[in-house]
């Protein structure tokens, strides 16, 4: 049964607000810890002399200071599952989805020309502030995991049917120019592959959860809006 709210009724611990921020608390951990390290980046790169490119590095970083703020943040407040699966294998699927992209910083970095740094950190910017509007919309039905919180078909949701992935991935091309290739290439092109299993995973509990689903599926692209649909 479903409260009011749209949260479960009557299934004991594992589905109370307590249990959920459990869950939640690595990925609190994580953003949080993200978002600290995007600060200090931020506070030594104000002290140095700013120009094309380190401005908009610190714009970056600014950006990427605020999306995982806000991940962390939503985490916390965010509302109850209406449905989610039980096993390890959808949370694997997602984890390893979500998280694998950051083997990136384990290579060596790449000595940039001019041009593709402004490339590398255009790209970032594209990407957080694409993430960041997003995030905005999905408000507090923000997961890592395949849940289905609340269903979000306006703003950037308008236009695909996973905006947050779709920034994601123009962020980590971003990122992947910054280390030395043909590594840096595979990781990112490996983390768009895995974002599919974890999309395919996301839509079978969403239309589970809301029936409405497969009229919003059928109308609207999964990760790549229709340029016709974009004019409008």
């Amino acid at each position: 049964m479903i409260r009011s709210d749209g949260s479960p009724k009557g299934d004991g611990f594992t589905h109370s607000r307590l249990w959920d921020l459990m869950a939640g608390l690595p990925c609190i951990l994580f953003n949080a810890f993200a978002a600290g390290g995007f600060a200090i980046l931020i506070g030594r790169a104000l002290h140095q002399r700013i120009g094309l490119t380190s401005g908009l590095q610190i714009l970056s970083e600014s950006g990427s200071f605020v999306f995982f703020s806000m991940e962390a943040v939503l985490v916390c407040i965010r509302r109850l599952p209406r449905r989610k699966y039980h096993g390890p294998l959808p949370r694997m699927v997602a984890l390893v989805a979500a998280y694998s992209p950051f083997v990136l910083v384990l290579l060596p970095r790449a000595a940039l020309s001019i041009p593709l740094a402004v490339a590398s950190t255009t790209l970032l910017l594209i990407g957080t502030a694409g993430g960041i509007v997003t995030l905005t919309y999905l408000g507090r039905s923000f997961a890592i995991l395949p849940q289905a919180r609340r269903l979000i078909t306006d703003g950037p949701y308008r236009y695909v049917r996973h905006p947050l992935y779709l920034f994601g991935q123009v962020s980590l091309i971003g990122v992947s120019l910054q280390f030395q290739q043909p590594w840096a290439s595979a990781v990112a092109l490996i983390g768009l592959v895995l974002q599919f299993p974890r999309m395919t995973l996301e839509e079978e509990i969403l239309r589970q959860a809301f029936p409405e689903y497969r009229r919003y599926q059928a109308r609207t692209p999964l990760l790549l809006p229709h340029w016709g649909k974009l004019k409008q």
